[in-house]
């Protein structure tokens, strides 16, 4: 069964796209799964994210026809969602390593249906 469902929207982040999957692969899990939406992408980044479903585990692609912004793209992931809970992460963001089972280990802990956390913004590339 799948635990973790994390749905990343990508357009157009050919720069940042790499760190973002390299954040993911040092996140990645048996029971996690990464939706990668391309919605529509006009740069690299569809050959990065279609070299990352062979490479990442736990990784789908899904490709849009059209662009149809976050939103849309975000609602393409929820319908593929199979986890037990569900979170985003844009296309030109990173996490540090184990952020994700970290985030499981303390929603199951405190027996709640959903947790809020905050972020830090930083300048620099992972």
């Amino acid at each position: 069964m799948v635990k973790l469902s994390v749905i990343v929207p990508f357009y157009n982040v050919q720069q940042y796209a790499p760190d973002t999957l390299r954040s993911l692969g040092a996140n990645a899990r048996e029971d996690f799964e990464f939706i990668l939406v391309d919605d529509c992408s006009r740069d690299g980044t569809p050959e990065i994210l279609a070299r990352a479903e062979r490479e990442l585990p736990g990784a789908v692609l899904v490709r849009h026809e059209r662009n149809g912004g976050l939103a849309t793209a975000r609602n393409t992931g929820i319908d593929r969602a199979r986890g037990e809970y569900l979170t985003f992460l844009d296309g030109d963001d990173w996490l540090a390593p184990g952020y994700y089972p970290k985030l499981v280990a303390a929603i199951e802990e405190l027996g709640c249906d959903f947790l809020r956390t905050d972020h830090v913004q930083c300048t620099a590339r992972a």
